[in-house]
């Protein structure tokens, strides 16, 4: 499955509930939101934050995150994907690949909103909170990875393997490293903290739990990362070889690594 399978999935799933579930309110955030994703997504491309398929995949995303979610939710998901730029653009302009480290493409976008765009919409469904706290928890570890990598990948950051405590050079696949680690902690802190204050259906210990989760959602990626990535797999429904396998990316581990987070979430919740 590509990144543009999921585009028509969440383009479809949105038009269906649009007409089957939407009330006259939700319909006109939903318009105004398709208007915002537009500019937004045009914005990207021109500030070289996004390339074409990472424009529409944004557009969509934003369309679901604001339309679905409302402001708090947008907002939330804004907070991430400016961070997460402005963290690549200061770290990439010393870099001779700066065009190839900075743009996201369609792949990257959903790597990282796909599991909010999904919980979102079973929450607009079902107005079941829980699934409200477990797309948050994705964008939550998306923000505390995005943070841990781009703070930690210094050369003069010493790095550590996850799985043995090795020392390694800073960017290698499950290393973590004390500046990348306060970077992911701080990141997912200041998601949980957003969510609790713009959402009146988070309490301050689902905030907590949201931020704890995202945080560890960090170090998912980080084992992943060592123990994934790079990997041949033989899953033939996501291939798109002959043999059927796919080769583990980093967007692979990364949409594990968020789905981890929203799914310890909902585990948790429902638990206490």
């Amino acid at each position: 499955m590509t990144h543009r399978h999921v585009n028509i999935f969440f383009l479809f799933s949105l038009i269906f509930i649009f007409f089957i579930f939407g009330e006259l309110d939700d319909h006109l955030r939903i318009l105004l939101a398709l208007l915002l994703a537009i500019i937004f997504g045009i914005t990207a491309f021109l500030l070289n934050w996004l390339t074409y398929d990472g424009a529409l995949a944004a557009g969509i995303f934003g369309v679901i995150s604001f339309g679905f979610g409302g402001w708090p939710l947008a907002l939330i998901a804004l907070f991430f994907f400016i961070s997460a730029s402005l963290l690549s653009k200061d770290i990439a302009a010393t870099d001779e690949s700066f065009s190839i480290k900075f743009r996201r493409d369609g792949r990257q976008v959903w790597a990282n909103g796909f599991w909010l765009c999904l919980w979102i919409l079973i929450w607009f469904i079902t107005g079941n909170t829980i699934f409200l706290a477990a797309s948050i928890a994705s964008i939550a570890a998306a923000t505390s990875d995005t943070w841990a990598t781009e703070l930690g990948s210094g050369r003069n950051n010493r790095t550590y393997l996850i799985t043995n405590l090795n020392q390694v050079s800073a960017g290698t696949d499950g290393g973590v490293s004390i500046k990348g680690t306060l970077g992911a902690m701080f990141g997912s802190a200041i998601v949980g903290s957003l969510c609790w204050l713009l959402l009146n259906e988070i309490n301050l210990i689902t905030a907590v739990i949201i931020s704890i989760t995202g945080f560890l959602g960090c170090f998912v990626d980080s084992f992943l990362g060592v123990k994934l990535q790079g990997n041949s797999l033989n899953i033939p429904f996501l291939s798109n070889n002959e043999n059927g396998t796919i080769t583990v990316s980093n967007n692979i581990v990364n949409w594990l690594s968020t789905g981890s987070a929203s799914i310890l979430v909902l585990l948790i919740t429902l638990i206490i």
